[in-house]
């Protein structure tokens, strides 16, 4: 059964913001589709910021918003915020999720990631694609997450698509926390296709 189903219905993130720090490196088997490299989201020096966006290459409410997180990413790295863009299923081939990054300039923009396992995908708790994390490194392979929510609010509503959109939550997420303001609207609903998680071990 594949891992991604619209639903008939906005999806709510679940866990508690101030729940999900980790202090110790987590181990995950993480896969770079585009480009291959051994970067990895939870390495980095502390106080780094990392974002990530959890996408599906069959969600099309995630296909619609790729130029809109192409662009974050830009900024993103420009300010010095690593971006990672995750598909949390475990079926697709790498040539499939390869000629998906091509296809939606993702490739020399953003690191594309699988996570076939789903360690990453229930560590920061996303439940739909699209959905975007930012978070704080504390060096040692743990983090603070400092936002879990929409990119952006192009849906409304499933089936409600504006012709554009009017809130950038992830944006605004990476500005403040790289300028060292408080994010104003830490966990935004996010509206896409639920991820379905395989049986944990």
């Amino acid at each position: 059964m594949r891992a991604m189903m619209l639903p008939a219905f906005i999806a709510l993130t679940t866990l508690a913001l101030g729940g999900c720090t980790s202090a110790a490196r987590v181990p995950l088997s993480l896969k770079a589709i585009a480009p291959h490299t051994s970067a990895q989201p939870l390495e980095g020096t502390r106080g780094s910021l990392v974002a990530l966006v959890f996408i599906s290459h069959e969600c099309p409410i995630a296909n619609a918003m790729m130029p809109d997180i192409s662009s974050v990413a830009t900024e993103a790295k420009a300010r010095g915020v690593a971006f990672f863009a995750v598909h949390p299923a475990s079926w697709p081939t790498d040539d499939a999720l390869t000629d998906h990054a091509r296809d939606y300039g993702l490739q020399g923009t953003v690191v594309v990631l699988a996570d076939q396992g789903q360690e990453l995908t229930r560590l920061i708790g996303a439940t739909v694609t699209p959905e975007a994390a930012l978070l704080r490194l504390d060096g040692n392979g743990g983090f603070e997450r400092l936002y879990l929510g929409r990119v952006n609010d192009l849906y409304a509503a499933i089936g409600r698509r504006r012709a554009n959109p009017t809130s950038n939550d992830l944006l605004d997420a990476i500005r403040a926390a790289s300028e060292g303001r408080a994010i104003a609207l830490p966990q935004p609903k996010a509206i896409g296709c639920f991820i379905e998680l395989s049986p944990s071990s």
